[in-house]
This record gives structure tokens, C-alpha cells and sequence, in this order.
């Protein structure tokens, strides 16, 4: 047991050295300030050391925002167009084949259309709301079969609308819009008539229209482009998609405005 002696002399040597460790701690403390101040401004640009100012780095070309909106021709099915072989997929790879960076957004709606709501259970125009980037350069929109018999002013009234809204949320964006497609050459006329109000939209929109029944996509003799169903698009079927699209969007990304 320690005698009081002892125990005063461990005192005092505490109350001794306790500065000296205060002490240390604070140094040390300032060490790591600057350390840490050092390492936070280590990935800036190197200064002008007569002007104070930041060196700029060489410009980063912007990569154009192609957005897509469709149906189930878009999304694929169990008759084809799934991954890979999806039309989209293969307009991208044909992007990138001839060296051309682009990035992608599909927005797919299954069985949807400017009025009719699909599996997601949104038209056209609350998918482009939700999604849409307001950055996007080129924006597709494909379809759809799938409205059905419409009156000729409730289809323009959608049109128009969703037109108008792309251009709202994404106003530097160049708009396509590929009409609805049929199987053959047998066309129903409510088919016919809701193409009509959609290419009328388009032109009061300032809007690229390309009228797929009217250039006769699927109409031809080529076997093997549509499934068992009757409806939607084989893996051949879609390939057949991506020849008639990626020229039509390749033009539009070769000719957009150099990034500012």
C-alpha cells in the first residue's frame, strides 16, 4: 500500500506533466488542421501565380440526352425485342460503333398511349412529366396502337398537349415523334384517323413527325417481323425498327448545336 508520501508525489509529478500533455494535444491538433486544410485543396486547378486566378481545364464536350417514350414496340415483349435485342439497345449500339457517345433513357409503357393508361396505368403525358430530363437534346416519342377509336379532337387535344409539355420541360430539346405503326397494309381507319390528329399536332408544335403508316412500316413482304400474337415485333422486328430509327435520330444528334 502506497505510503502518503507516495501518494503526493504522484500527485504533484501529475499536476506536472498535465501542461505539457495539454500542450501537445493542441499542436497536435493544429498539425491535423492543416493537414486535412492541405488535402481539401489538393484537386484544384493550379493558379496563376501573378494573378490569383485558377487555371481552367481543357472543355468537356457535353454527351448528348436522347430520351425515348413509347409502348410496348418500345419496351419489348414476350414475342421479342427483350435486352439486347431490343431496337433501342440496337440504335445505341450503332452509336457507338461509328464512335458517337450518346445517353440513353427509355421511358416504356406498356399498352399505354396519349389516352389509353397501360401496365404503369400513365398516358403518355404523365410518363414525360414524371421522367423526362430537362436536359435532354433529342426526345422520341413512339406510338401507339393503343388508343384506339378516339374522337379526332380528344386525340389532337393529347397530341398537342403532350407536344407542348416536352417542350416546357425540355425546351433546348428537338422532338421526333414516330406515329403509330400497324402490322400490314390492312389499316384500320380509326388507326388512320388518330395518325392524322397526331401529324397535325405535331405541325402546330414545331414537332418532327414521321408517319410510319404512311411510309409503310410492316406493310411490305418481309416474313417474320411480327409475332404469333398478331401485334407486337420479333426480335427481327425490332432489328427492322432500328434501320428505319437510327437514321432519322442519328441526323438529329449530328446536327445539334455545339454545347455552350
Amino acid at each position: 500500500m502506497p505510503t502518503s508520501r507516495e501518494v503526493r508525489r504522484t500527485s504533484y509529478f501529475s499536476r506536472r506533466r498535465w501542461p505539457r500533455a495539454l500542450g501537445f494535444l493542441v499542436l497536435l491538433a493544429a498539425a491535423s488542421l492543416l493537414s486535412f486544410y492541405a488535402l481539401s485543396n489538393s484537386d484544384q486547378a493550379i493558379g496563376d501565380p501573378r494573378t490569383g486566378t485558377a487555371a481552367e481545364g481543357p472543355a468537356v464536350p457535353k454527351v448528348p440526352q436522347l430520351d425515348i417514350l413509347g409502348d410496348s414496340y418500345v419496351a419489348g415483349s414476350s414475342e421479342g425485342g427483350i435486352g439486347p435485342a431490343n431496337w433501342t439497345r440496337l440504335v445505341g449500339s450503332r452509336f457507338y460503333e461509328q464512335g458517337t457517345q450518346v445517353e440513353m433513357s427509355v421511358m416504356a409503357q406498356p399498352g399505354s398511349g396519349y389516352l389509353t393508361r397501360g401496365a404503369t396505368d400513365l398516358v403518355f403525358r404523365e410518363a414525360a412529366t414524371l421522367r423526362l430530363r430537362s436536359t435532354a437534346d433529342v426526345v422520341v416519342v413512339f406510338g401507339s396502337r393503343n388508343d384506339g377509336r378516339q374522337t379526332d379532337m380528344a386525340m389532337y387535344q393529347a397530341a398537342k398537349m403532350l407536344y407542348s409539355d416536352i417542350h416546357d420541360i425540355a425546351p433546348q430539346a428537338k422532338v421526333v415523334v414516330f406515329g403509330p405503326v400497324w402490322v400490314d397494309a390492312d389499316v384500320p381507319d380509326f388507326i388512320s384517323a388518330n395518325n392524322a390528329a397526331m401529324a397535325r399536332a405535331a405541325a402546330e408544335e414545331d414537332v418532327q413527325y414521321i408517319d410510319a403508316l404512311a411510309e409503310g412500316w410492316f406493310a411490305g413482304s418481309e416474313e417474320g417481323l411480327i409475332g404469333e400474337d398478331g401485334i407486337h415485333p420479333t426480335d427481327v422486328g425490332h432489328a427492322y425498327l432500328a434501320e428505319k430509327i437510327f437514321p432519322v435520330l442519328n441526323e438529329l444528334i449530328r446536327n445539334l448545336p455545339p454545347a455552350a
